[in-house]
């Protein structure tokens, strides 16, 4: 059946959350072990595609949870361009994500790194015996993560979680362990229950164009889901922070159009006075929120609520996989299959 692999996957990463959970205390050893005595200065998140997604994510979460100084950049960048984005006089914790560990631009990032900086390397992959597990001082391996489809679905959230993990041990916020353990059930809970909504997003119109909007914390995380929208359904998408959409995005927003709304705390009365404005140019509705406002049985088309009382710097890793399912429903309904977009291979060679 087409997109078999991929549904089965985005359905299952409630289940590998639940197995990385298992070994949180394993890691906080492994970061005790490696990191408390601090020798860096900063710290920066390296990745390529959908793991540069991973990176940004990542690297907004660490900075507030951890208290470091943390950056994003593509693994192409860095080999290029490393120059404009690094000192020589400073020590960097580099942080590489990859699916496969293989990815050819990530291994030449971390190649270009050793060679012209002072770098502690950290690998977190779903396959432990890869090239980049090996040559990276310290390694945080996804277990149980294998994936058959092309599309990186369940593996992009699993090792964001664990990238929360390791930003929890290297701030030495462990009382975060009680949150993260929430997420399993609740991503499952949630998933089972309000699936449903996306299902009608999908067969109710055909999606002409989604632009996803999510700021702070989210805003890695819109981008990605931007991407697993032309990966597996050929959309016309895009990914931006909220308010960004005023400056020239807003001209282009008519009644074919869907907005998905990433509901933040921190921007929360900003994002209801935009929906409001989006409304009157009669766009489609989809909102993901942690509770539901008076405003939304106006505002919203469609409504999701996931996460009630867990904090914003996680609460997005658990919007992602209704994003996902979009996608893949979106795809097969056009005749495509998602296991196997065209054009795409598991590791992109540079």
């Amino acid at each position: 059946m087409a997109g078999e692999a991929t549904l089965n996957e985005i359905a299952g990463q409630f289940d590998t959350w639940a197995s990385l959970i298992e070994d949180i205390g394993l890691l906080e050893t492994d970061v005790k072990n490696n990191f408390d005595v601090k020798e860096f200065d900063d710290v920066i998140f390296v990745g390529a595609g959908t793991s540069f997604h991973l990176a940004t994510a990542a690297a907004s979460s660490f900075r507030y949870v951890s208290g470091e100084m943390a950056l994003a950049h593509s693994s192409s960048d860095v080999v290029y361009f490393h120059r404009y984005l690094l000192k020589k006089e400073r020590k960097y914790l580099a942080v590489f994500f990859s699916r496969s560990g293989r990815t050819p631009e990530t291994l030449k990032a971390l190649e270009e790194l050793r060679k012209n900086y002072r770098i502690a390397g950290v690998a977190i992959s779903c396959d432990p015996l890869s090239p980049l597990c090996k040559q990276c001082e310290v390694s945080f391996p996804v277990k149980e993560c294998f994936e058959e489809s092309i599309i990186m679905t369940k593996s992009f959230t699993s090792m964001l979680f664990v990238s929360y993990m390791f930003a929890m041990a290297i701030g030495e916020k462990f009382t975060n362990t009680t949150y993260l353990e929430q997420f399993p059930e609740e991503g499952r809970a949630s998933f089972e229950m309000q699936r449903r909504a996306v299902e009608k997003v999908v067969m109710e119109a055909p999606i002409e164009r989604a632009t996803i909007l999510g700021g702070g914390p989210f805003l890695g995380l819109a981008r990605e889901c931007s991407l697993k929208l032309d990966e597996m359904a050929l959309l016309r998408s895009q990914a931006m922070s909220p308010m960004e959409l005023r400056h020239g995005p807003l001209a282009q927003i008519g009644k074919n159009d869907l907005l998905i709304f990433f509901m933040s705390n921190s921007g929360r009365s900003a994002e209801i006075e935009l929906l409001y404005e989006v409304k009157d140019l009669e766009a489609r509705t989809l909102i993901l929120s942690d509770k539901k406002e008076k405003d939304f049985d106006t505002l919203a088309d469609y409504l999701i609520l996931t996460g009630r009382s867990l904090p914003e710097q996680y609460r997005g890793i658990l919007y992602v996989p209704f994003i996902q399912y979009m996608g893949a429903l979106a795809a097969i309904r056009k005749g495509i299959d998602p296991d196997a977009p065209p054009n795409l291979t598991h590791i992109v060679g540079m």
